[in-house]
């Protein structure tokens, strides 16, 4: 009886923590005029929604996470039949996800009592820079998260489950490409786990009763038939609009990414050397006390985790308040990355060690942050981001060693204080959890502060004043300089009058363009493409059916027309003409 009051307390407090933080975050979706990547990743999906073929006309290489999106996007339409107001809307089914992810998080790590309640709302004060849209960042930490607390939350996995943990992993894998190797390791770790078993046991059956069910083959069996049901899902999805010849022209155009060609051990290098050059102090703090730890302990002697815990708290601490609170750009990501390192020493000092959480969450998470920097060319910034999928494993750690202290405290005896349990080993306990608990409340507050008050790609939040009327940006404040620029271009879109039969390509930045119009998009990509990039000629000569016929150069002016860029297009029969936020030309 007392058991299920303590499940009832810990939900009822969750619930009212993430409906609070739901309505909080959702006042703030209102606000910040993003102008490339959140509105990219509504363009994306859009072109497809009109026709486009994923892999043949579109050839930015993060556009598979698209497909996850793709149905979202079209029960949208179904009850809402334009793109007016899409931004907000997309908003907030992104907070709708952020909330199930939550949720789920909170349902399967019931083993860990109230200390669940920190990793799933952890998860949902986090986004990646503060842009909260359904991208393939937060794609694939929120589906990476999915697949770890399922395999580390519970000791027993029935098939059902491990399909669906197979479909998470599909989905990261549509977000991130690179998580397809975390997947081949785990499979890897299985078949060595199967293996070894068998050696030391006479029986198959034997062998597979050891083995956890989260390094069972059977597991990671179904995992692949999940994935597989997604697999099969996107290849129909990709050859109904496009050909295999099609795909392989364009593929290797796809894969040229200028922005990211560093080579394998430029980047594994830079990734060690971001870490150390924005947390120094703290690097060589976790190093120095685990080895001393490990030390004395391998000497024999009783060492009490709870000095070395604070410590390393207290210097955690300082670097989240300084990104928390003081940085200026992004701290929302930077500060993500001090609890890897306490959930770190967490394990290295505890005594009851928790393998599930550690090897089969944390050590994953803190592999896919290495992928996650692999996969982009933001270095440190998605790489921290990246972050929360370990440090939201840090606060199982972190909160098991809280647990363990307060079971270590002094009882009290009717004639005093038990002399018994005041060992020099216990004497920091007290002070330990009260000093990890700050340290958590201050993530958190931290953590709510960025998501609230930071702005990417927009003025400060008291400047964001003026809500938008109309198209896409509908509902959404901004700034009056933005809200100038973007009305400027509405009345510039409206002035071309653009129908379904007209072809927009837009230089610049400016993708929401592609969101005010029915005109079908033909650029490679709606991301950001300037006038000397070679990919656009590259693009009309393998898709000639893609020719614009409304070229939009915003933000640029009449001395474009005498660059290769506009010659190239002149000669082809275009006329220019001067608009209110850039040149336009048009062959129709």
């Amino acid at each position: 009886m007392g058991h299920n009051i303590h499940i009832k307390k810990e939900t009822a407090i969750y619930a009212v923590c993430l409906a609070v933080l739901f309505c909080l975050f959702a006042w703030r979706q209102f606000f910040g005029f993003n102008k490339n990547d959140e509105i990219f990743y509504i363009s994306t999906v859009y072109r497809f929604f009109q026709g486009d073929a994923m892999l043949v006309d579109e050839w930015n290489n993060v556009q598979l996470f698209a497909l996850i999106t793709y149905p979202i996007y079209w029960l949208i339409r179904l009850v809402h039949n334009s793109n007016e107001g899409i931004i907000l809307i997309f908003r907030m089914a992104y907070l709708v996800f952020q909330a199930l992810v939550s949720v789920w998080c909170f349902c399967r790590l019931k083993r860990f009592g109230w200390i669940r309640i920190l990793p799933a709302l952890f998860y949902f004060v986090t986004t990646p820079y503060n842009i909260n849209s359904m991208s393939y960042n937060t794609l694939a930490f929120g589906f990476v998260l999915l697949v770890l607390v399922t395999l580390a939350g519970s000791e027993n996995l029935s098939v059902p489950m491990c399909i669906l943990c197979g479909m998470f992993t599909a989905g990261a894998v549509l977000a991130n490409p690179y998580v397809v190797i975390l997947f081949l390791l785990y499979g890897v770790i299985c078949v060595g786990s199967a293996v070894w078993s068998h050696h030391t046991k006479n029986s198959w059956k034997q062998c597979q009763q050891r083995i956890p069910d989260a390094l069972k083959i059977r597991t990671y069996f179904f995992m692949g038939v999940g994935a597989f049901l997604i697999l099969l899902v996107f290849v129909w999805f990709v050859f109904s609009r496009g050909t295999l010849d099609e795909i392989l022209e364009c593929f290797e155009y796809i894969v040229m990414d200028t922005e990211r060609q560093k080579s394998f051990w430029e980047k594994l290098a830079k990734y060690f050397i971001r870490i150390h050059r924005y947390y120094t102090g703290l690097v060589y703090l976790t190093a120095i006390l685990s080895v001393v730890y490990l030390i004395a302990r391998k000497a024999g002697k009783q060492v009490s985790g709870a000095l070395y815990m604070i410590t390393e708290a207290v210097a955690a601490g300082g670097y989240i308040i300084y990104y928390g609170f003081c940085w200026e750009m992004v701290g929302i990501n930077y500060m993500l990355v001090p609890l890897t390192f306490v959930g770190l020493l967490a394990y290295v000092t505890s005594e009851k060690k928790d393998r599930y959480v550690f090897y089969g969450w944390f050590l994953p998470g803190v592999f896919y942050t290495l992928l996650a920097h692999f996969a982009t060319n933001t270095g440190i910034l998605t790489m921290s981001a990246s972050c929360m999928i370990p440090s939201a494993a840090s606060l199982v750690l972190i909160g098991q060693h809280m647990q363990a202290a307060k079971e270590s405290w002094p009882v009290k005896q009717p004639n005093g204080y038990d002399t018994a349990l005041m060992q020099e080993s216990h004497k920091y306990s007290a002070v330990c959890g009260t000093v990890l608990a700050v340290l958590i409340a201050v993530q958190f507050v931290g953590g709510i502060w960025q998501r609230v008050t930071y702005v990417w790609g927009d003025e400060k939040l008291p400047k964001l004043t003026v809500a938008a009327e109309e198209g896409p940006l509908k509902g959404i404040h901004t700034s009056e300089e933005n809200s100038f620029l973007y009305e400027d271009v509405m009345q510039d879109m409206e002035d071309l009058q653009l129908t379904r039969e007209d072809k927009l390509f837009v230089v610049g930045i400016a993708p929401w363009m592609y969101l005010n119009t029915e005109a079908e998009c033909a650029a490679y990509s709606t991301w950001e493409t300037l006038e000397t990039d070679p990919l656009i000629f590259t693009y009309y000569e393998v898709r000639p059916e893609k020719q614009p016929t409304v070229i939009y150069c915003y933000d640029y002016y009449e001395s474009i027309l005498d660059t290769e860029f506009g010659t190239a297009f002149l000669n082809k029969g275009y006329e220019p003409m001067m608009m209110r936020r850039g040149l336009v030309l048009l062959r129709r």
